[in-house]
């Protein structure tokens, strides 16, 4: 299959439309998607030699990596813009120093429609890399660690293709807040072990265009080789060809298959980015499990509209069908322990029985879905193994558009939780992913049964919380009629029903104030930041929820 990066008017069927209306069509599906493709075999083939990971910069970045198995980093566009130049709190990526300690570099991938480099990678990444470079110095000065066998460069380098010297100025020139705003924060909860991780200062390199970049402010003796003994290097790529001639950088691409028919596509560099508005609701994953599919080049712009829209429908058929979840996953691959408490965060899967009775006592499944053998499965192994298995459904959707839903829930599932904690049981939290309900229910646990260190324990007086005056205060409550869905979580059903009246959350802030001696909020954008960062896991929008809910 022919696939020139070209202008050909002679086979461009609309080549005398307009820019507007071809820009129109260029944001078609279609056309992202084998502009998406094209980047994608573009970076096999000109990527530099180096053996370094290869981690997507989600969302735009994950399109171009269908093989990653590396947690995406998250470096926003937005932290970087001009005037902005911040450092997210939020958006650490820690795990990633973790990465570079074990290969001595990596390779991230992002990329921008209409830009050489995105501003994740021109500016954000840069400023990250100098800020963890200057506290690190800061903490081993206070931790008193030789490092005099170090050049310990903490230096700002920027592109020279996206940062002028006067902007490359103005950054450098707020590092130093920014370095003061992380340390205060005490963000990092750990420092030794930041400190023991990063032996080499981290620096950022840059390939777009099929080339090396090279920095704004070059230091003495520097070069543009991608790999420096003396660096954990970040290579950023943008995979995307921009044409020097082209203001909006739209070509169009011939798509001749064999047998010479032709739908040919306006190539967009950076086609991935903001997929929202395009994508039809199309995922990555479910692209390149249907890529031949969608880009058979008999298709119309409208022929791969109606297919995404079936795959998209067929894909939450399967997703929602959870009798056909793959039977040979480890479960034991689908979750993470919390610190050094009785507890886990997982995925669906590591929720799936029987086999997650091998390794927990009590599964709280904050989804919609169930499997329709747990109820089988807790009284068999309560049968066969003479031990009880305790497992409760919180019905919560995914994301912000159930959120009402989570808080409304959010008193019974710390119920459960300090229950069985305190009869020593092992207890896993899931949702889908194990990224946003889940994480959010164990947030509210940690601010409110664990003080707010690395790494998260229990309280010393967690045994002397008295469940049973919360069953008294909920007794009080009028109790609405449900479906008994909670019968085999070991709570009373009367006190779920009534923790899920309105007065519900009201029940549980009174009887867990009598536990919280200090006169400031029971959780904070503070105490909820080091909470996160204690269980060391992607948030997405759950610390929000749980602020609304503890305050």
């Amino acid at each position: 299959m022919s696939n020139n990066l070209v202008s050909n008017p002679s086979t461009d069927s609309t080549i005398n439309v307009p820019n507007r209306q071809k820009r129109k069509l260029a944001y078609r599906a279609r056309h992202r998607l084998l502009s998406i493709n094209h980047d994608a075999i573009a970076l096999t083939k000109h990527q530099p030699k180096n053996q370094w990971p290869w981690i997507p910069n989600k969302q735009c970045g994950s399109w171009y990596l269908p093989d990653s198995t590396i947690t995406p980093v998250y470096f926003k566009s937005t932290d970087g813009h001009v005037g902005t130049y911040n450092f997210s709190l939020k958006r650490l990526n820690l795990h990633l120093i973790t990465i570079l300690h074990e290969h001595g570099g990596c390779n991230l991938v992002d990329s921008s429609v209409r830009k050489l480099l995105p501003d994740s990678f021109s500016r954000t990444v840069p400023i990250w890399c100098c800020v963890l470079n200057r506290i690190v110095k800061r903490y081993r000065i206070e931790m008193k660690v030789d490092h005099r066998e170090i050049r310990w460069d903490v230096k700002l380098y920027t592109p020279a293709c996206s940062v002028s010297s006067d902007e490359h100025e103005l950054i450098s020139n707020l590092i130093d807040s920014r370095v003061q705003l992380l340390y205060d924060s005490k963000a990092i909860v750990h420092p030794e072990r930041l400190v023991e991780l990063l032996k080499r200062p981290l620096r950022a390199r840059w390939w777009t265009n099929g080339r090396s970049e090279e920095s704004t402010v070059a230091s003495d003796g520097d070069s543009c080789s991608l790999e420096d003994d003396e660096y954990f290097t970040i290579v950023c790529h943008n995979p995307s060809t921009y044409a020097n001639d082209n203001k909006n950088h739209i070509n169009w691409i011939e798509n001749i298959d064999d047998n010479l028919s032709s739908l040919g596509y306006y190539y967009t560099p950076g086609a991935a980015d903001d997929d929202a508005t395009w994508g039809r609701g199309l995922t990555d994953q479910v692209f390149w499990s249907n890529r031949e599919q969608i880009l058979n080049p008999k298709l119309t712009d409208d022929d791969v509209d109606s297919l995404i829209d079936v795959l998209i429908k067929n894909d939450a058929a399967l997703d929602g069908n959870v009798s056909n979840v793959d039977k040979y996953v480890d479960p034991n691959k689908c979750f993470n322990k919390i610190g050094n408490l009785s507890l886990w965060i997982g995925s669906r899967k590591a929720g799936r029985p029987p086999e997650c009775w091998d390794y927990f006592d009590a599964i709280l499944n904050v989804t919609e879905m169930e499997y329709t053998s747990m109820a089988d499965s807790i009284k068999e192994k309560t049968d066969n193994l003479q031990r009880a298995c305790f497992y409760l459904m919180l019905p919560v959707s995914e994301g912000k558009k159930d959120k009402s839903e989570l808080e409304r829930w959010m008193p019974v599932g710390l119920c459960f939780l300090i229950h069985h904690l305190q009869q020593k049981r092992r207890v896993l939290v899931h949702c889908a992913q194990g990224k946003d309900r889940s994480v959010a229910i164990v947030l509210a646990f940690a601010t409110l049964a664990c003080p707010l260190e690395y790494p998260l324990r229990l309280r010393s007086d967690f045994d002397m919380f008295d469940l049973e005056r919360l069953w008294a205060l909920a007794s009080n409550l009028d109790s609405i009629d449900l479906d008994k869905i909670y019968l085999q979580s070991g709570l009373p059903a009367f006190a779920v029903d009534a923790l899920l009246t309105k007065s519900g959350r009201d029940t549980i802030l009174k009887w867990s104030h009598q536990y919280h001696t200090s006169e400031d909020p029971l959780a904070n954008k503070y105490s909820l930041r080091i909470g996160k960062l204690s269980i060391q896991y992607l948030l997405c929008d759950a610390g929000t929820q749980v602020q609304k809910f503890l305050l």
